[in-house]
């Protein structure tokens, strides 16, 4: 091989390197997956523990103890085991609606959909929201003409 050939292969790799190095930034380890995020949510209803189950809520949201509350309230203490969990990620990748099926101390079925969006490094359960959202107690647009 000439010197100038193998310069020009030295060159195309030192540019391979550069580019893909520059190509964006890395994606952020993920340190809670929507699957450990779906099993924290059964385990915060079993044990009844709004407080384990707002944790898992997008970080300064509003109202979300008032929520994790409701949903303890209705939904809690029932042992469940779960037997079958699906990720959705149908219009954003950041966005995710997971499918939970479980079945009760008492051997029922149980299933339900939880929506969770990616915060940082980890998978969040929507509940509440953001500051300065309407929480829909008022209208967004006037009525009267």
């Amino acid at each position: 091989m000439s010197i100038k050939k193998g310069a020009l292969i030295a060159a195309a790799a030192v540019s391979v390197a550069l580019l893909s190095s520059c190509s964006g930034q890395e994606a952020p380890t993920i340190t809670r997956t929507e699957h450990d995020t779906a099993k924290a949510y059964v385990a915060a209803l079993n044990a009844r523990d709004v407080d384990a189950l707002t944790r898992l809520a997008p970080a300064g949201y509003e109202g979300t103890e008032t929520e994790a509350q409701d949903i303890i309230a209705t939904h809690g203490g029932r042992d469940l085991k779960i037997s079958d969990v699906r990720v959705s990620h149908d219009f954003e990748k950041d966005l995710a609606s997971i499918y939970v099926s479980a079945t009760d101390s008492k051997s029922r079925s149980i299933s339900k959909y939880i929506q969770m969006s990616l915060e940082k490094d980890k998978w969040v359960i929507i509940l509440g929201h953001a500051p300065g959202v309407d929480d829909g107690e008022k209208s967004s647009s006037p009525t009267d003409r």
